[in-house]
């Protein structure tokens, strides 16, 4: 499969569906997963391609050890419920369809009830006839449950016949609610002539843009591999879904010592910030106060203290409204005892190493 023929399967996936176009760290703007979304393969992939669904799976299991997304695997995807209209409910949240098997992999989607690829008669328009991968987004997992499968993947390999690593993360990435990193407007490839790179997306950016991004196509004229490589998730990528999928507990995450002298300030700053977020659309409704006063209404606090022990709150919001906060302590020591309770054990203790 080429790179033209697999954007066109996410461009006329999206155009089918009625969402916007597909364009990590660039939020899609359809939601996010339960933080432990159920994935099964679809036919007799487990019997007819087991190598390449372990592929998969070795694939994804990066997503989970960059955030708290714990893959739910099935195995084959259970057979489908039938409704009272007649129309079929797959469960199984992320339904797979592999190249080989007994499920077809192009043409209109089966079974009853599954909207996907169709006009406004309810026939099939033809679209999906090609070898494009693509896969739905979060918000589509209701209004296509008819649907035997909602996330194609191929068979794209290497010189050495390896499928990428990448292509099998780039749709995941859209699954789990991430969107093209090269549609964004804040970049463009005129400078070494690749089309289709920039423009688009002005909005949902969790991060600076990611040349090294999992959601980006490859542009060779650009020195850039995107998803037709097996480096895994970037940094950035890792920030996204880190955003996307909180743990249980949302804690608000920060950076700066809390323990001081009465000779420095106290700063502190949000750590999604200090990683490179893009805190103007990620976070919001930022909170520092110290013994229930509120010094700082932005990421960070700086300030000076005089000596004592000050009860430390911090909060802030998402941009999908979720809050997180912070309770601890803010330890001010004059310089001696500082040096007391600190410095001196803290040596002593490196002296025995």
């Amino acid at each position: 499969m080429n790179l033209r023929s697999l954007w066109t399967g996410l461009f006329l996936l999206a155009a089918t569906l009625g969402a916007g176009p597909v364009h990590a760290s660039l939020y899609w703007g359809h939601g996010v997963r339960s933080s432990t979304p159920s994935v099964c393969f679809v036919g007799d992939a487990l019997t007819s391609r087991p190598a390449r669904v372990q592929q998969v799976i070795d694939s994804i299991r990066d997503f989970e050890r960059v955030a708290n997304i714990r893959f739910n695997i099935l195995g084959t995807c259970p057979s489908p419920i039938v409704l009272s209209n007649g129309n079929h409910w797959h469960g199984g949240d992320i339904r797979v369809v592999i190249p080989g098997t007994n499920s077809p992999f192009a043409g209109q989607v089966p079974d009853n009830g599954c909207p996907m690829f169709l006009d406004a008669n309810g026939h099939y328009n033809g679209k999906n006839n090609g070898g494009g991968s693509w896969s739905n987004a979060p918000s589509d997992l209701g209004a296509n449950r008819g649907c035997r499968h909602n996330l194609k993947l191929g068979d794209d390999a290497d010189a050495f016949g390896v499928p990428w690593k990448d292509h099998t993360l780039h749709e995941f990435g859209h699954a789990l609610g991430l969107r093209h990193e090269h549609e964004r407007n804040d970049v463009s490839g005129a400078t070494c002539g690749a089309s289709g790179y920039g423009g688009g997306a002005s909005s949902g950016f969790l991060t600076p843009y990611d040349r090294d991004s999992v959601m980006h196509y490859q542009f060779l004229s650009c020195g850039i591999h995107g998803n037709y490589g097996h480096a895994g998730p970037s940094t950035w990528d890792a920030l996204g879904l880190h955003i996307l999928y909180p743990e249980p507990v949302r804690v608000a995450e920060f950076v700066g010592r809390t323990v001081i002298r009465t000779t420095e300030a106290l700063n502190l700053t949000s750590a999604w910030g200090a990683r490179g977020a893009n805190l103007s659309f990620a976070a919001s409704a930022f909170s520092w106060r110290l013994s229930a006063v509120t010094y700082s209404s932005s990421s960070s606090l700086s300030t000076w203290l005089g000596a004592g022990t000050y009860p430390l709150q911090f909060s802030h919001s998402d941009f999908l409204g979720r809050t997180y906060t912070y309770s601890g302590t803010v330890k001010v020591l004059t310089p001696a005892d500082y040096a007391k309770q600190i410095a001196s054990p803290v040596a002593a203790r490196a002296s025995l190493l």
